[in-house]
This record gives structure tokens, sequence and C-alpha cells, in this order.
């Protein structure tokens, strides 16, 4: 076990690295996928089936690795972790399973991007459930972890920030017509009204909050690579939004990803 620890906390440095990597790389290349596809990124499939094969591994190697350390001899169950780790699959439940059977249009996602949400989800999964079920110590939630600063604030973030990523992608999606609808659209009222990309705020927020009622240094790092990922992926949708419909958007002066901020 102490190798496996050992391992485990090179994924994380590791991990953290390669994530300030991310955001400074994303500042100069914008990832093909939905309002900015191209060809140039190789062959593509249909975005529902590319968000299935992307998303789908986290929650099945977070799965895996539940059911490994509820085996006998390896850890005792603690219903904290185990609330956490319903947190983490109901989001990735709805966004590997229910996301892209209600996506409309006919878009398409490189496979290459495909490849590399596959392999940073597994990652992460592997990040996640590897501190709430093998490597946390023993004394680290309590039950009276359930009624600490960390455990309410971090839920209600949590919660907050699903129910905009989760109202935001709704709003996006009646904007199209039917399935065969490959046009973009103006997404308008809350939270649009001061945010141009409020389904990514709302992920933000959820993984904000999920890094702080687990209190973890694994959490942490993932809100990192969350972080450098989706606001320079705000500034690339702002942009297009701001090539498709010019003044009608930029009259809006809605900010990118941070109301009052950015």
């Amino acid at each position: 076990m102490e190798l496996f620890s050992q391992i485990y906390e090179y994924i994380l440095i590791v991990m953290s690295v390669l994530g300030v990597g991310v955001f400074i790389t994303l500042q100069f290349v914008t990832p093909a996928y939905g309002m900015t596809f191209n060809n140039r990124w190789g062959m593509s499939v249909r975005s529902n089936l590319g968000w299935f094969i992307m998303e789908s591994p986290v929650f099945f190697t977070m799965l895996l690795l539940y059911y490994i350390s509820t085996l006998e001899g390896v850890k005792p169950f603690n219903i904290v972790t185990f609330v956490m780790f319903f947190f983490f699959e109901f989001h990735y439940f709805q966004r590997s399973f229910i996301f892209p059977l209600l996506m409309k249009g006919q878009s398409k996602m490189p496979i290459s991007i495909i490849i590399t949400g596959f392999v940073f989800n597994t990652l992460n999964a592997i990040m996640q459930g590897g501190w709430l079920f093998f490597f946390c110590p023993a004394d680290a939630y309590p039950v009276s972890w359930f009624w600490s600063w960390q455990f309410i604030l971090g839920t209600c973030i949590f919660l907050f920030g699903m129910v905009i990523n989760l109202h935001s992608d709704r709003i996006i999606r009646a904007l199209r017509t039917d399935i065969t609808d490959n046009n973009y659209y103006l997404p308008k009222g809350w939270p649009f009204n001061r945010i141009s990309s409020a389904n990514y705020t709302g992920e933000i927020l959820e993984w904000l909050g999920f890094a702080i009622l687990t209190w973890s240094i694994s959490g942490f790092v993932f809100l990192l690579w969350t972080c450098a990922n989706i606001i320079p992926r705000s500034k690339a949708v702002y942009e297009r939004y701001t090539q498709f419909f010019g003044k009608e958007f930029t009259d809006l002066k809605r900010y990118k990803i941070f109301p009052g901020i950015y």
C-alpha cells in the first residue's frame, strides 16, 4: 500500500503541473468542439457519442474503486465518504448518460478531443476515488464532518453550481427546434443575463464546492483542472458569440464566466 500511496502522490503532483500547462496552452489553442468545431483536429464523431465515451470512464472507474474498497479487509464503510461519492457520481451519471441523450443538432467532436478527455477523466476518478476510498486517514471524515463548516458550505456551493449548470444546459438546448437544427442562438434569461457561459460558471462552482466539502488535495487539483480548461473555453465562446451576433451580443455587456470579474 505504501508504494501505491507514493504513486498516488506523484499523480497529484503531475496533474497539478499539467493543469497549469493546460491553462497556458489554451490561451493560444482552442479545442475544436461545440461552437468552435473545425475539421483541422482530425476524424470526428457525433458529439453525443463523444460525450458518452469521454465522460463515462470517470463514472465507471469511480464505481469500481468504491466496489474494491468495500471488499473485506480493505477499508470500513464510511457514510461521509459515501455521500461524497454519491455527489460525484450523480454529476457524472447526468453528464455521461442523460446529457448526451438530450443533445439536439448533429454537431461533431474530434476523436483527439475524446481521447484526451477519456484519459483525464480516468485519472481524475483515480485521484478522487483514491483519496476517498484508500488514502485518506481513517479519522479524516467522522460523522461529525456532516456539520463541519467545510461540508455545509461546500455542499451548498456544489448544489447551487449544479442548479446553474443544469438550468443553463436546458436553456441552451431549448434554443434549437429539433435534432436536425445545427444553428447557434443567443441564450437569454437567468443566469445568462450577466454571463455568456453560465453553464461553465455552474460547473466551476460544483467542483469548488466538492473541493471544500472534501477538503482534500485531490479535490483542489480537480478544481484547478476545471478552471484551467473552462476559463479559456469561456473566452473562446465569448469570441464566437461576438462573431455570430456582433453588436446584438456586445450590447448586452455580459461577462465571460465570473460576473463582475471576467
